[in-house]
């Protein structure tokens, strides 16, 4: 299901049992064939391989920032209509039908500040073991996949995530939490959110590059 090449036109992932697959066009009904010949693909290589689909796991989503470009009728799969959702969970990231990811950062926004709040019960530790109980607990935790969805951390957006950083802050060096965002991570001698963003992204492009041409 996943040996074609991904291009401008569409393309297929799988991690353990999830599979993903896409495709594009200039109209909703254009994607709308490509969608049923994907479906009809999968339950294809489905009989061929003894595998099953579950339908009530099975999610379509058509992203457009134009929502009169939209199409809300359903796709019918095994007999069981399957109507197209305004947000999806693929491999973690929330997407929605604009790609704004502002449920998604909402979410990695909450699970930071969860992990910053349990980081800033702790006593005792010194800055630098703090430091580094930061970098390997709570930034990851707001960072997975920021490649993605980085472009929409902007603004207003980024406000609660810059909350997890003054948090941060102050269980590193007990910076006030009405400081600045900027002054709060030069004084606990943190990256900003959106240096760890770049950062990740050159790393995961750097890594692209390396297994497309090894």
């Amino acid at each position: 299901l996943v040996q074609q090449r991904i291009d401008c036109y569409g393309g297929a992932i799988a991690f353990v049992d999830d599979f993903t697959a896409w495709v594009t066009g200039p109209t909703a009904e254009s994607n709308c064939d490509g969608i049923k010949s994907i479906i009809k693909k999968a339950l294809d290589w489905e009989r061929r391989s003894g595998a099953t689909f579950e339908t009530e796991k099975t999610a379509i989503i058509h992203f457009t920032r134009k929502a009169y470009k939209s199409d809300s009728e359903p796709f019918t799969i095994r007999g069981q209509l399957v109507r197209p959702k305004t947000q999806v969970k693929v491999l973690g990231v929330i997407m929605d039908s604009g790609l704004k990811y502002k449920e998604h950062i909402a979410r990695a926004a909450t699970k930071g500040l969860k992990a910053v709040m349990e980081l800033q019960r702790l006593r005792g530790l010194t800055p630098r073991t703090a430091r580094q109980l930061f970098t390997a607990t709570v930034a990851p935790v707001v960072d997975y996949a920021s490649n993605v969805w980085m472009h929409a951390c902007r603004y207003r957006r980024a406000s609660p995530i810059n909350r997890v950083q003054r948090i941060g802050a102050n269980a590193i060096v007990g910076t006030f939490l009405t400081v600045a965002t900027s002054i709060a991570e030069a004084e606990a001698h943190i990256a900003s959110v959106h240096e760890r963003f770049w950062k990740r992204a050159i790393k995961n492009r750097n890594q692209s590059l390396i297994f497309a041409f090894a």
